[in-house]
């Protein structure tokens, strides 16, 4: 008697999981018992502190069980979607999605399902000219459809396609994340992809809401609310995090048996340095700055280690992470955590901040220690050149604004786009932040021609 065909649900999970989450998987693992009586099913959960980790270890149990398929299902998914309401539906008809991926009997497949944030886009990609783009509505066929990456937060995987790409199947999300990692390298060995976009799953923002296609322009401003939820996963912007504060002790010359003690200690320091140079040269000017001493540098990477600050990294890094070679901005720099890894990424930047200053320095030690050849100190790009510009905790700094953002709009290609958390910002105490008009804001990249996308995106319009 021929052997049932083994299905291992494997699913990366992180420490909090939505109740809906719970109560829909449990109907589903139900269901499966009642409904999916050919097969014989086993299940895997992995912590996913570090995702790739995760992926790599449920590749590795469901070879261990012998499974002729693994379905990759993530921990913030509701399967049976009930209408509007993000709730989930009732009875078995959700939970047959995985009958009609099964019956497709092609390499790797999934259902359609959007992202918690910015555009919520479909999370399905195709590829051109070696870039991989996000799918949009009008690309959606409404039945199975090949892509170059299906959304790693449910795939339906043969098994057979572990026995030619080589492991470790995925790896730090450096350049591509872990749904592009095992598609590109699937595809390069003659596997094809397939999104069934007749299929859809809903996509937890929090432990009220779902987003589906139904919802989601109601959810695309709200990007402030989803942030800290996630786009990327934490641990991402930890390893950015981990080598710039490396770096930081080191060019600080901090070698006690303590260093980030040191660094503590330094960053407590700030505002009392910071004195004599505001009293000498006033708040916000260059003098002010280039005098702030190496606790500037001590402040900028504790303070990038904040949760609001590395949540504002992760959404950016993750909506730049499919584009290579590309022509960036960042004004204000500082010590630019952000803007270096886009440059080790392969990105030219141009960074724009006061010569002498601790921090900027710091930056440039940086890119002479890594031989970043593409960070560009000082000067701006040709008009028209840049695709993107980071204003990341700086223009609240400056008293001409208006001028910079001139400057950008000049810098930035149509459709170019400014990324920027100063909307966000609630510091309005804070004696350096000398300018938090955002309506004058808001008001100024309207009439440069600017259009908000999310509350941290600002697009440049196209003509016409």
């Amino acid at each position: 008697m021929d052997r049932k065909q083994r299905i291992f649900i494997g699913i990366p999970c992180y420490s909090q999981v939505a109740p809906q989450t719970l109560e829909d998987y449990m109907c589903f693992a139900f269901a499966l018992g009642r409904r999916y009586t050919g097969y014989e099913f086993y299940m895997g959960v992995k912590p996913k502190s570090e995702q790739f980790r995760a992926r790599n270890a449920l590749v590795e149990a469901a070879l261990n069980v012998g499974a002729d398929y693994l379905l990759m299902l993530d921990d913030d998914h509701i399967i049976n979607v009930g209408g509007d309401t993000g709730e989930a539906g009732k009875g078995f008809a959700g939970y047959d999605f995985l009958q009609t991926l099964l019956d497709h009997d092609v390499d790797i497949v999934g259902p359609l399902y959007y992202h918690r944030g910015g555009t919520c886009s479909p999370v399905a990609m195709i590829e051109i000219d070696g870039q991989y783009k996000y799918l949009s509505d009008d690309d959606l066929t409404g039945g199975l459809q090949e892509v170059a990456v299906q959304g790693g937060g449910c795939m339906l995987i043969k098994m057979h396609i572990f026995d030619r790409i080589e492991s470790p199947w995925f790896a730090p999300e450096f350049e591509y994340g872990t749904d592009i990692q095992v598609c590109r390298k699937a595809r390069k060995h003659g596997f094809k992809v397939y999104t069934d976009t007749s299929l859809e799953l809903g996509h937890i923002m929090n432990q009220r809401i779902v987003v589906t296609s139904k919802n989601k322009e109601k959810y695309r401003e709200q990007t402030a609310d989803q942030m800290t939820s996630t786009i990327m996963s934490g641990w991402q912007a930890d390893s950015v995090l981990y080598k710039y504060k490396a770096d930081a002790i080191e060019y600080l010359g901090l070698k006690g048996n303590e260093p980030e003690l040191e660094l503590q200690t330094m960053y407590e320091s700030y505002w009392t340095k910071s004195i004599p140079a505001e009293d000498q040269y006033g708040m916000g000017s260059e003098g002010y700055y280039k005098n702030l001493g190496p606790e500037q540098i001590a402040r900028q990477v504790l303070y990038h280690h904040g949760e609001t600050p590395k949540a504002f990294m992760s959404f950016v890094l993750q909506s730049l992470r499919d584009a290579k070679n590309r022509i960036g901005l960042d004004f204000g720099c500082g010590s630019a955590p952000m803007g270096f890894e886009l440059c080790r990424r392969g990105h030219t930047l141009h960074m724009i901040d006061i010569d002498g200053a601790p921090a900027f320095e710091f930056t440039k030690w940086r890119a002479k220690k890594y031989g970043l050849t593409n960070a560009i100190f000082q000067t701006w790009p040709e008009p028209e050149t840049a695709e993107y510009a980071l204003l990341a905790d700086s223009i609240e700094h400056i008293e001409n604004w208006k001028e910079v953002l001139d400057k950008i709009a000049v810098s930035l290609k149509m459709g170019g786009a400014i990324f920027t958390n100063f909307l966000a910002l609630t510091d309005d105490k804070n004696p350096e932040h000398i300018f938090m008009d955002r309506g004058a804001f808001s008001g100024h990249l309207i009439n440069l021609g600017f259009r908000p996308m999310t509350s941290f995106i600002w697009q440049k319009k196209m003509e016409g």
